[in-house]
């Protein structure tokens, strides 16, 4: 039986191995170097993985873990699926946007990233409009709607 290929926005039909989960680690972790690593970022890259850490028993600490440089050319090969490809930037993306903006350095960053994974400029345009959705999604039950509408014109790529 033939597996549908995923689409740009979805991340669920892959497994991630430790590997593959400590590499997105990093890259977020690069992500938010990029223009100074924010409060909401080390909360948000710390919490991501310490879960992850607890669900593979990994071994390695967080402190440990980022101590080690973000090296792009490594991990290109072990990212091959589609499906491997979209997560790691969906939580580039998704770290980008946990101070609130994504510059056009993290953005500059991001497309880098996804240049070396072999993904087009829509294939990664895609991706954006999915973290953009999703993170509307997650956000559209506030009732005022004029910071509702704020926050859209912010996400918009």
């Amino acid at each position: 039986m033939r597996q549908q290929e995923p689409t740009m926005t979805s991340t669920d039909t892959t497994t991630l191995e430790l590997h593959h989960l400590q590499a997105i680690v990093r890259a977020m972790h690069d992500i938010a170097l990029t223009d100074g690593v924010h409060d909401a970022e080390r909360v948000m890259l710390r919490g991501f993985y310490q879960s992850c850490q607890q669900d593979a028993a990994a071994l390695a600490s967080f402190d440990d873990l980022i101590s080690v440089p973000f090296d792009l050319a490594a991990i290109v090969d072990d990212f091959k699926q589609p499906a491997q490809k979209i997560a790691l930037l969906h939580s580039c993306l998704l770290l980008a946007y946990a101070d609130g903006t994504y510059s056009a350095d993290e953005r500059r960053k991001v497309q880098g990233f996804a240049d070396a994974l072999g993904m087009s400029e829509g294939d990664l345009q895609q991706i954006e409009e999915g973290v953009a959705d999703y993170l509307l999604q997650q956000i559209s039950r506030i009732s005022n709607t004029d910071a509702l509408q704020e926050v859209a014109r912010e996400l918009a790529p």
